[in-house]
């Protein structure tokens, strides 16, 4: 398996550039393909204009209007990742056509629909998706977009810091704590980890009873050809998220790979929890997969 496919949703315009930049980069490093897509929004009130007939002659002008904004929208940020690319030099093709160029190559491609829904969906056929980190002040549209498809693509999710990806990661710190997300991670990160300098595999405490612990992922990373070293640390009187970046930082790790959304949205949303905490607080490209 490698990053062959790289997914990139081209929802909004003030980080087009930046995640556009980091797929061309992650492409690079792995040879790949970066497949940007937009979804057009899909007009939100169709009244029954059979039964309200004054009001047809309003409705259709809001549709026209609405469909000309969009279709504006759409043409800005299909410029934006276009000039992006011929900055750096990738072959914009059809998908179907990106196994007969050498190098870098790059798509677009636009549909009408749910946003949400349809980015997720769209995202099922790619090896890699790249986001920019959610503002958490701002827009709740752009967490609603990556909740889902982190929740219903199966791909991993690359965030990237909302300035761009300086360079393709070369040195992951994964947080390990036995989990399913932790191993899905751990397993469909392995292209990225077996061309890094070093991994370092992270658990804070004990991993939970019955689950493997961090000597059997270790193991099981470096029969994979990982150069990695295990790190058990304790930190009882802080929060988990924040003893990651800690432990990020004191390492000179420059991504963290870690499950997504362990505990439910609504438990984290409420309680608060380790994928909302790196959501805010991160400053390093974060890579999950739930």
């Amino acid at each position: 398996m490698s990053f062959k496919t790289i997914f990139v949703p081209m929802a909004f315009e003030q980080t087009a550039k930046s995640v556009s930049d980091a797929a061309l980069k992650m492409a690079h490093a792995f040879h790949g393909h970066v497949m940007a897509h937009h979804v057009r929004q899909r007009f939100a009130s169709y009244p029954p204009m059979e039964f309200f007939p004054a009001a047809a002659s309003a409705t259709t002008m809001a549709m026209e209007g609405h469909d000309e904004a969009t279709a504006a929208f759409a043409r800005t940020m299909r410029v934006a990742f276009e000039e992006r690319c011929d900055a750096d030099g990738a072959h914009i093709v059809p998908v179907s056509e990106a196994l007969k160029h050498n190098g870098v190559t790059a798509s677009w491609s636009e549909e009408t629909g749910a946003m949400t829904r349809n980015y997720a969906m769209a995202a099922r056929v790619a090896d890699l998706v790249v986001m920019s980190n959610p503002d958490p002040k701002e827009i709740l549209l752009e967490r609603e977009i990556f909740e889902e498809i982190l929740m219903q693509s199966g791909a991993p999710v690359l965030l990237v810091p909302r300035d761009g990806l300086n360079a393709a990661p070369r040195r992951p710190l994964v947080a390990w704590d036995g989990s399913l997300q932790a191993s899905r991670i751990l397993r469909c990160a392995l292209p990225l980890l077996q061309t890094s300098e070093e991994t370092t595999l992270l658990t804070i405490g004990e991993t939970d009873f019955g689950t493997p612990g961090i000597e059997a992922a270790r193991l099981w990373l470096e029969r994979a050809g990982v150069k990695v070293k295990s790190r058990t640390v304790e930190w009882p009187d802080r929060p988990i998220a924040e003893r990651i970046l800690n432990q990020c930082e004191a390492t000179g790790s420059d991504i963290v790979l870690m499950g997504g959304y362990s505990h439910s949205r609504l438990r984290e949303s409420m309680l608060g929890g380790v994928t909302l905490h790196m959501l805010r607080h991160a400053n390093q490209p974060l890579l999950m997969i739930h």
